[in-house]
């Protein structure tokens, strides 16, 4: 799969896309919102290859500067239902590219007769909410302490709520 808008490309992780994975996923091993805390540089060809191998993962290129900004998560999820996710590398955010990305994919998993799509994130995170209403997501519930990403100092998790967003498939529509 491989879709361009005017700044971006989304596509299938690639050999090269080695430093840049490294890059963006370095700079999540201590955020608060889907942190991945054991994520090391050494780990990144390991990570890669699965990425490479995964259809749930796809890269964000940045077309002029040929460099993986981020990923788009697609998860599988039953009644042909796609999860929607994404991670942009902090030096790329706030700049449009994650509505961009995600505007994109929906069209096109819509276009593949995908039924629904939906997204999670914590109501703490207005970024990442606005950016989900932003891409025309409705609003469809609210789960407590749903999701955990931390521990504390016992090594419990720690639990925060979430946002569930969730957009049809026009054709669909009655």
């Amino acid at each position: 799969m491989k879709i361009e808008t005017n700044d971006l490309i989304i596509r299938s992780y690639e050999l090269r896309d080695e430093n840049d994975l490294c890059e963006y996923m370095l700079q999540r091993v201590n955020a608060e919102f889907e942190a991945y805390p054991d994520f090391t540089s050494d780990k990144a060809k390991e990570e890669l290859e699965y990425r490479m191998q995964s259809d749930e993962f796809y890269a964000i290129e940045l077309k002029n500067e040929h460099k993986v900004i981020g990923n788009i998560y697609l998860g599988k999820r039953d009644f042909n239902t796609r999860e929607l996710g994404y991670v942009l590398n902090e030096n790329y955010q706030h700049r449009g590219y994650g509505s961009d990305a995600s505007k994109a994919m929906i069209e096109y998993l819509f276009n593949q007769g995908v039924h629904r799509i939906y997204a999670e994130c914590a109501p703490q995170n207005p970024p990442s909410w606005k950016l989900i209403e932003k891409v025309g997501m409705k609003r469809e519930a609210y789960f407590r302490k749903n999701v955990s990403f931390h521990k504390d100092q016992n090594g419990n998790p720690i639990y925060w709520d979430t946002y569930v967003y969730a957009i049809l498939n026009p054709e669909e529509e009655v």
